[in-house]
């Protein structure tokens, strides 16, 4: 059935599918270290587990799709580039936490040169388990060991499989998981190629997307004829914001069917969790009528640039003063929407991207990383990114060297960082709370610039 990890076969005459996938700790005072400060906000690794039925019998398996991106592994030189060794494992538990499956893959996974091994093309290992299991609630865990940094990256997935009998008299519909994909393409020969979407978040899938899910049909073969349709909804379920028009499929005498289903005008959502519904209905006329069965799933959108999520659009944009002149963030803010002032910002930031031949923007990765490294370190009475230790590290990054004089007699404390190119600050906390403000004035005019450092 399956060729390779991500390939399931659905041909006109064998109904098969091809699945293609796609700094530590709180800084010291007296000393910083050089070298790059993580980027990333989003999972290291992006993980999906869907039930789907096997075709002739009543027996479920489970599939467990995994892609980790080379940005999270650790590249040792090599003669001709670089390589990372990864120990890919999956562990499966039953509702009573019985282990019911458990396999490992080993990969070696070579780059060409420095800017590949750090992710600079968006590249992935990825890989794919299939396990037979039973009825009922599943547990789905996912590690990947990475041998040269000597760490552990894990997600966790839970899934439960509906029950149902080899004799099953009533007539009854079911259906699989649903499966979000990106893209799908029907080759010569008749075969069907997806290209799953493995997370919940869609915001990146500006064109729109295609829901997969397969419709399995129990008890006397008819000739019914049925109604699919799918909703978007809030979290709490009550807010519509998008409701599809039924495609209706004669399903009463296919024991299964695989269904593609576009969405392609997706509403302008803000961010946050929605629920995506697909449901089967009898029909009436051409209404559909009453319910035979459905599935959800979550949908986020997570608004990203270069896969670093930013929920609060408004904070991101007040961020910008030591990157951006005011005229540049007043532009952005005199947009009508919420959505507008979104897509000039996401402009503002295309306009500065070091090498837009890349997937990634590293000015922007290397300004919020800092941004948010600031926050973690130098908080004191206001947000870390607006004190005045959090303001030099924002535009200049780490010190070369730092000095700190104990608390004198007085009960202040000086800092003075010092950078490569002779420039120099010093900080005195005459508070004790580590409230450390510049001694002088900060030098007008001087803002952010990418420092080409990862």
């Amino acid at each position: 059935m399956i060729d390779t990890w991500n390939h399931r076969h659905i041909s006109i005459m064998k109904s098969c599918l091809i699945f293609i996938f796609v700094f530590m700790p709180m800084i010291l005072f007296s000393q910083i270290r050089q070298g790059s400060i993580p980027q990333k906000k989003v999972p290291t690794m992006f993980v999906d587990a869907l039930w789907f039925k096997t075709d002739g019998d009543s027996l479920p398996f489970i599939d467990v799709y995994a892609t980790i991106p080379y940005e999270a592994l650790q590249f040792s030189p090599e003669k001709q580039g670089f390589s990372a060794a990864i120990t890919i494992s999956l562990s499966i538990r039953d509702t009573t936490g019985k282990k019911i499956a458990e396999q490992s893959i080993d990969r070696k996974i070579f780059a060409e040169t420095y800017e590949q091994s750090r992710g600079a093309n968006a590249e992935f290992n990825h890989v794919q388990f299939r396990v037979p299991a039973g009825f009922g609630y599943h547990t789905c865990f996912v590690n990947v060991h990475d041998a040269v940094a000597n760490t552990d990256i894990r997600e966790v997935r839970t899934i439960t499989i509906p029950k149902w009998s080899k004799q099953e008299k009533d007539h009854r519909y079911l259906f699989s998981s649903m499966m979000y994909a990106s893209a799908i393409e029907e080759k010569s020969g008749g075969s069907i190629v997806i290209t799953p979407h493995l997370s919940d978040n869609v915001a990146g899938l500006i064109d729109g997307f295609f829901l997969y899910v397969e419709l399995y049909h129990f008890g006397a073969v008819n000739d019914e004829v049925i109604g699919i349709s799918y909703t978007i909804k809030d979290q709490k379920q009550k807010e519509v914001f998008l409701e599809s028009v039924p495609i209706t499929y004669s399903s009463g005498r296919a024991e299964s069917q695989h269904l593609y289903i576009p969405v392609k005008q997706m509403p302008i959502l803000r961010s946050g969790s929605y629920v995506m519904t697909i449901m089967a209905h009898t029909m009436k006329n051409d209404s559909i009528d009453k319910e035979l069965t459905r599935v959800s799933r979550t949908l986020t959108i997570e608004k990203t640039i270069s896969g670093i999520v930013y929920q609060d659009l408004k904070k991101a944009i007040r961020q910008l003063r030591l990157i951006a002149s005011q005229a540049e963030i007043d532009h952005i803010n005199e947009g009508e929407d919420e959505e507008t002032k979104r897509m000039l910002f996401e402009e503002y930031w295309k306009g500065i991207d070091p090498d837009p031949s890349t997937s990634r923007n590293e000015a922007f990765e290397e300004y919020y990383g800092r941004i948010d490294y600031a926050n973690k370190n130098f908080r004191s009475y206001t947000e870390g990114w607006m004190t005045d230790m959090g303001m030099v590290y924002i535009i200049f990054g780490q010190p070369f060297q730092v000095e700190r004089s104990p608390r004198g007699s007085d009960g202040r404390t000086f800092a003075r960082w010092i950078y490569q190119n002779q420039r120099q600050f010093t900080f005195v906390d005459n508070s004790g709370f580590e409230d450390f403000r510049l001694t002088s004035p900060f030098p007008t005019g001087i803002k952010y610039r990418y420092s080409g450092t990862q």
